[in-house]
C-alpha cells in the first residue's frame, strides 16, 4: 500500500489543458482555468465557475478514469445527492496520453478542511443508499477496495509498528489489544453480503462540505463492485461514533454483520492514513483511531495508558 503519491508522468500546464479544450471542446476553451490540484490519481483544473479538467497523473489511474467514463454517466442519473457529474469526455491530444475529462465543480470546501457537522451523517447514509445498488458481474474490480475482509491484515499488520512513534508526537497511545479485540471482532462475523456498487474511496477529501453541511461526493475513479460495508466504513474518517446510528438510521438500517466489518474497515483504513508523512491526513487517521477506541491520550508525566510500548500482538484469529 502507498502513503504517498505516486510521480507524476506526466508535465501539467494550463496550456496543456488549453490545448486539449482547443483540439476537442473549442467551445470550452475560453474560459478560465484555475491551477492544478493534483491529488493521488488525478489533477483537476477548475475550468470556469461551473466545470473542472480531471486528468491522470500516472498510468495506472488511466484505466480507473476510463472506468469511470464507462459507468458513473449512467448510474448518477438516479443519484439525487450533489456529486462529480461527467459533462465531457477527452480522448489523448497534444502530447497527453490518456482519456481525460470535464466535470461539474461542486462549490464548497474538502471535509478535510472543514468536517461535516452532525445533520450531514444521516445526509451521508441516504446518498450511500442511493450507490449501494447491485453491480453487474462485469462491473470493476478494485485490487484494494473488492477484496474480502480478511485479506486487508496484511495491510493492518504493516501499518501497526509504524503508529507508536506517530501517535507520540500527537501525545496518543496506541491499545494493541483493544485493536485485536476490534479486528476479531469484525472477522468472526460472515462476509457474504451481496456485492454492491461502492465509491471506494470515500475519505473526507473526496466528501465536499458546505460550512459543514453535506455539499456532495467527488472523484468516482475506484467506483467498483464490493462490499457495502467498505464505504460504511469510510463513514467512520468523516464522523464521530455518535453520529453513526443516524447514519445507519438513514442509510435504511445496517445489519450487525455489517456493522461488524465496517468497523473493521474503518480501522485499516484510520491506521493506513495515520502513518501518512502528512499532518493533514495522518491528523485524520488518528482522530478515527481515537473515535474508535483503540487510541488514547498520554497520561500526563509519562508514556502511561494502554498500549505504550507498542503493539503487542498482531490483528488477526488467535490473537
Amino acid at each position: 500500500m502507498m502513503t504517498v503519491p505516486p510521480p507524476a508522468e506526466v508535465v501539467f500546464s494550463r496550456g496543456l489543458v488549453r490545448t486539449l479544450l482547443t483540439d476537442q471542446h473549442p467551445d470550452l476553451a475560453d474560459r478560465e482555468i484555475a491551477e492544478p490540484l493534483e491529488g493521488f490519481d488525478m489533477a483537476m483544473f477548475r475550468l470556469g465557475e461551473d466545470l473542472a479538467v480531471r486528468l491522470p497523473r500516472h498510468r495506472g489511474a488511466a484505466g480507473s478514469l476510463e472506468s469511470e467514463l464507462r459507468w458513473v454517466g449512467a448510474l448518477s442519473d438516479r443519484w439525487t445527492f450533489p456529486t462529480q457529474r461527467i459533462v465531457r469526455s477527452g480522448v489523448p491530444g497534444a502530447g497527453f496520453p490518456w482519456c481525460w475529462a470535464v466535470t461539474s465543480w461542486l462549490p464548497g470546501e474538502l471535509a478535510a478542511d472543514r468536517p461535516l457537522a452532525a445533520p450531514a451523517a444521516p445526509e451521508m447514509g441516504r446518498a450511500l443508499a442511493e450507490i449501494h445498488r447491485p453491480a453487474p458481474a462485469d462491473a470493476p474490480f478494485n485490487s484494494e477496495q473488492s477484496v474480502r475482509l480478511a485479506e486487508r491484515e496484511p495491510i493492518l499488520r504493516d501499518a501497526l509498528p509504524r503508529l507508536p512513534s506517530s501517535g507520540a508526537a500527537r501525545g496518543l497511545t496506541l491499545d494493541p489489544d483493544a485493536v485485536a479485540a476490534l479486528w476479531n471482532r469484525a472477522l468472526a462475523v460472515p462476509d457474504e453480503a451481496p456485492r454492491v456498487w461502492i465509491h471506494g474511496d470515500l475519505h473526507p477529501f473526496n466528501v465536499i462540505s458546505r460550512n459543514g453541511a453535506f455539499g456532495g461526493i467527488i472523484d468516482w475513479s475506484d467506483i467498483a463492485r464490493g462490499d457495502p460495508a467498505v464505504d460504511l466504513g469510510f463513514l467512520r474518517l468523516l464522523f464521530p461514533a455518535a453520529d453513526m446510528p443516524a447514519a445507519h438510521e438513514a442509510y435504511g438500517g445496517v445489519d450487525e454483520a455489517t456493522a461488524a466489518r465496517a468497523l473493521g474497515i474503518g480501522l485499516v483504513k484510520a491506521a493506513l492514513l495515520a502513518t501518512v508523512p502528512k499532518e493533514t491526513v495522518a491528523d485524520i487517521g488518528w482522530r478515527t483511531l481515537v473515535e474508535l477506541g483503540v487510541a488514547n491520550r498520554t497520561a500526563p508525566g509519562g508514556p502511561g495508558g494502554p498500549g505504550s510500548g507498542g503493539p503487542s500482538r498482531s490483528p488477526g484469529t488467535g490473537c
